[in-house]
Parts: structure tokens; C-alpha cells; sequence
């Protein structure tokens, strides 16, 4: 039988990150599902080849590679991506626990990333005050701007209440809700403030940090 020395050879990249493993992947692409793939695997072909690329006349526009608690990549940083834990860090994320969340062209990233706030919000256990009231001011003021009411005050009220909420509890929710808030500001801004000046999210272009 093969053991554990076989196992850690299988590896395309970093020494340290050996072995597979298994993405969950949802979505806009066509093959939705559950991928066992070896450490390294370049991103670019887990999702253009294993997953089917986008759907007809859609581009990607971003993937959250972790869990909806890691940052979000531009498709610049998912495309230049190898599927470990060093390679996920590299491209500004995190390799979390493998649930993939593509998304297209078709969806604006202040409706997303407002989604991801409200699903913090409801798991919030109150116990901590800054991320209790953290994950409902977020979710609040990202609504707000989803609906077309929001100021570019918002967007800096956002930027200062994931700090509050960053390393500041007894366990990471709250952490985990600021997360893709800040880095969804930070590569996708035209968005947020189209929104905020009255125009279409799409038909700005992402801001890529």
C-alpha cells in the first residue's frame, strides 16, 4: 500500500503545502461541485478547464477561493493563483476551507459582498459588542448604498468599522465579516460608488489593487 511519504510527494509547487485537496465549488460556472485536486494546481485551469469556465456570454469577474470569510480576488490575482496555501496568500487571500465562490459579470459586488455581511449579522452570537453591532452597521450601510441611498461618507464609515471589528473579539466572526468588506472596497470601489453617484454598477470596471 502507499503511505503517507507517497502522499506528501504529490505536490506541483511549495514544499510546505503537499498532498490534495478538496474545493467546493458554487457559483457562476457551469460545473458547480466538488473538486479533489493536488496542491499547486494552477486556479486559472481549476476554473476555465475542471469547472467549465463562465456561463454563455459572461466573464468572470471575481472568486472568493476560502469561504466566504477570505478576501475576494480580482481575476488578475485568481488566474495568477496556485492552489496551495502559500500560493493563495500570494494572490491576496486565503486558501480557508476550499468553498469557491465564483462570480460573473452579470452580478454587482455591493449586492455580494452586502449578502455576505447579512449572513455574519445572522450568525453573530451578540456576545461582543464589535461584532455585534459591527455586522449590523455593516450590513445596514451596505444595503443602503445596494439601494441607491448611500453617500460617499459610507464608504470611509465601512472602511472604519472593519477595524474596529478586526482582531477584537473572542473568536473571528467578526473578523470574518470585515474581511471581504475591505477588500471588496479596495478592488472593486467604482462599483460602490457608482452606486452612491446614481449610475448602473455595471457599467463601471474593477479597480484592481
Amino acid at each position: 500500500t502507499r503511505g503517507a511519504g507517497w502522499y506528501k510527494e504529490m505536490s506541483l509547487s511549495n514544499p510546505k503545502s503537499t498532498g490534495t485537496k478538496l474545493y467546493s465549488v458554487c457559483g457562476n460556472v457551469r460545473y458547480p461541485g466538488t473538486f479533489e485536486v493536488v496542491m499547486g494546481f494552477p486556479f486559472r485551469d481549476f476554473l476555465y478547464d475542471l469547472c467549465g469556465g463562465p456561463l454563455d456570454g459572461r466573464k468572470f469577474k471575481a472568486v472568493i477561493p476560502g469561504g466566504a470569510s477570505v478576501p475576494i480576488q480580482t481575476m488578475d490575482e485568481a488566474e495568477a493563483t496556485l492552489m496551495d496555501y502559500e500560493g493563495f496568500v500570494e494572490q491576496g487571500s486565503m486558501l480557508g476551507s476550499g468553498g469557491v465562490i465564483v462570480i460573473d459579470d452579470a452580478q454587482s459586488m455591493v449586492r455580494v459582498i452586502a449578502r455576505l455581511a447579512r449572513f455574519f449579522a445572522h450568525e453573530s452570537c451578540a456576545q461582543c459588542t464589535q461584532c455585534r453591532e459591527g455586522t449590523a452597521w455593516t450590513t445596514k450601510i451596505l444595503e443602503r448604498i445596494r439601494d441607491g441611498q448611500g453617500t460617499m461618507e459610507d464608504l470611509d464609515t465601512l472602511m472604519s468599522i472593519a477595524e474596529n471589528m478586526t482582531g477584537t473579539t473572542i473568536c473571528v466572526l467578526s473578523d470574518s465579516c470585515a474581511t471581504p468588506v475591505v477588500s471588496g472596497l479596495r478592488k472593486f470601489l467604482p462599483e460602490f460608488e457608482a452606486l452612491i453617484h446614481g449610475r448602473r454598477w455595471h457599467q463601471v470596471t474593477a479597480a484592481v489593487a
